[in-house]
């Protein structure tokens, strides 16, 4: 087998057991509230979705170090869990996203030193500040109608992970975001799924803005 082969073998045996993981997680009902409203979603997308993606992703990462499709594979399991969650309950619980930073950030420094490239790190950590305060002032200015915490936690995340690759990488995603959460919220009013009034999840968004950069890689 190839590189590229092993490698997507790998990132694909990684997303089977993450994407497993999450399904269960979803199934145990961890991220929901008692108050909760919003009916539960079936997430027999989750497994399938997660292996095919970091396949691919290892795919082309192969020609890398190895702890960089090891990251982006397990960025994978993380986003499209977070996703899910989102599309639910409009929530992106700490009890993820939380613990992900000192995981990134030891996963990212790892890519660095394989790679010899410490200023990515340096880069990947200004990214998450970045990423981190322009979504917190966006919260601020849009109180009630506009963003949550947790999507302020998850920019600095998606800062993180995209600013190792370049601030291009970082720049795109973000900007990808606001483009297709514009789309879909459009599609949406003009198939009268949802009014002005509706709120609608962004972390799918950033997740599929940041995913669609790291394919691009």
């Amino acid at each position: 087998m190839s590189a590229h082969a092993w490698a997507a073998l790998a990132s694909a045996l990684i997303g089977v057991v993450g994407g497993g993981a999450g399904h269960r997680f979803l199934q145990s009902g961890m991220h929901r509230y008692a108050d909760d409203t919003r009916p539960a979603r079936p997430h027999h997308w989750l497994v399938p979705a997660t292996v095919a993606l970091a396949a691919v992703l290892g795919w082309r990462m192969a020609d890398r170090a190895w702890p960089v499709p090891l990251t982006a594979a397990l960025a994978t399991v993380l986003l499209l869990l977070l996703a899910a969650v989102d599309l639910e309950v409009h929530r992106l619980p700490r009890l993820l996203t939380w613990p992900a930073y000192p995981l990134l950030a030891v996963l990212l420094a790892a890519c660095s030193v394989a790679e010899g490239g410490l200023p990515a790190y340096r880069r990947a950590l200004l990214g998450g500040l970045a990423g981190w305060t322009l979504f917190y002032v966006l919260y601020l200015l849009g109180r009630r109608r506009g963003l949550g915490r947790g999507d302020v936690t998850l920019a600095g995340l998606l800062g993180m992970l995209l600013g190792w690759f370049s601030w291009s990488a970082l720049l795109v995603g973000m900007y990808a975001a606001f483009l297709l959460a514009g789309l879909t919220a459009a599609a949406l009013l003009v198939t009268r799924r949802a009014t002005r009034h509706t709120r609608i999840a962004f972390g799918p968004a950033l997740i599929a803005g940041a995913l669609l950069v790291l394919l691009g890689q």
